[in-house]
């Protein structure tokens, strides 16, 4: 039966994904009494987070697909993040997929970085960078969630400046004791090949301070970039609009 969260410790059961990751940091950072913000959990079988209209679900086996289907249906969540396993036993068609991909803890030489740089600035170079595989998410919702979760220190992000520019950035958009995922990285097209992008992650990633950094990274994007900073394949994500 799938239950609503009246506690945190009712999410402890769900760790070592990037889903219970995302599921967890939101938790973390904006409670359990925001109506916008709602969790649930189907005994220690899955557990689903509904922020706005997006809905991530962490499945585990003994889950029941069925009642698990139903349910999302209902949520009225205009795009579901789930396993792509997941995704066929509930039966719904998937709009985007790709690999999951996760970092090991490392260490990172000393950058001349500087930490959680303006949101605007950072939405202002995500937006330089949109690209047909790439669309900037809308500043507003962008910023309010992204400075929330900093100020909870949920998240966090790096920026790498040239002649006062930011040049490069990566936002690491959930983060919890053991894990974190990464959610975008972006170098300004007049500085790139310049090693850039590759040294905002190692940055970020090194302190967090996490057993694993991840990734959501869709087929066909940047995989040559993500395993030469030795991030490994560790499943399947699939997005869904049910």
């Amino acid at each position: 039966m799938i239950q609503q969260v009246k506690a945190l410790a009712e999410l402890d059961p769900f760790r070592g994904s990037a889903f219970a990751c995302r599921i967890r940091a939101t938790a973390e950072a904006y409670g359990l009494d925001y109506p916008f913000a709602r969790f649930w959990v189907q005994g220690e079988h899955a557990a689903l987070c509904l922020l706005d209209d997006v809905l991530v679900l962490d499945v585990q086996p003994g889950a029941e697909p069925e009642e698990l289907a139903s349910f999302v249906r209902m949520a009225g969540a205009r795009t579901v993040l789930c396993a792509e396993e997941a995704a066929r036993e509930l039966l719904f068609s998937v709009s985007v997929a790709g690999e999951i991909m996760a970092l090991e803890s490392i260490d990172a030489p000393e950058a001349a970085c500087e930490w959680n740089p303006s949101l605007r600035e950072v939405h202002a170079l995500l937006h330089d960078c949109e690209s047909a595989s790439f669309v900037p998410p809308e500043f507003e919702p962008f910023y309010l969630d992204l400075s929330h979760r900093i100020r909870h220190e949920t998240a966090q992000t790096v920026g790498l400046r040239q002649n006062g520019r930011l040049a490069s950035c990566a936002v690491c958009s959930a983060c919890t004791e053991e894990a974190a995922v990464l959610s975008a990285v972006a170098v300004h097209p007049d500085f790139r090949r310049q090693g850039l992008g590759a040294l905002a992650v190692r940055s970020l990633a090194a302190s967090l301070h996490r057993q694993k950094t991840y990734i959501f990274r869709a087929d066909g994007e940047n995989e040559a970039f993500y395993r030469a900073l030795g991030f490994a394949g560790c499943g399947r994500f699939a997005e869904l609009h049910p």
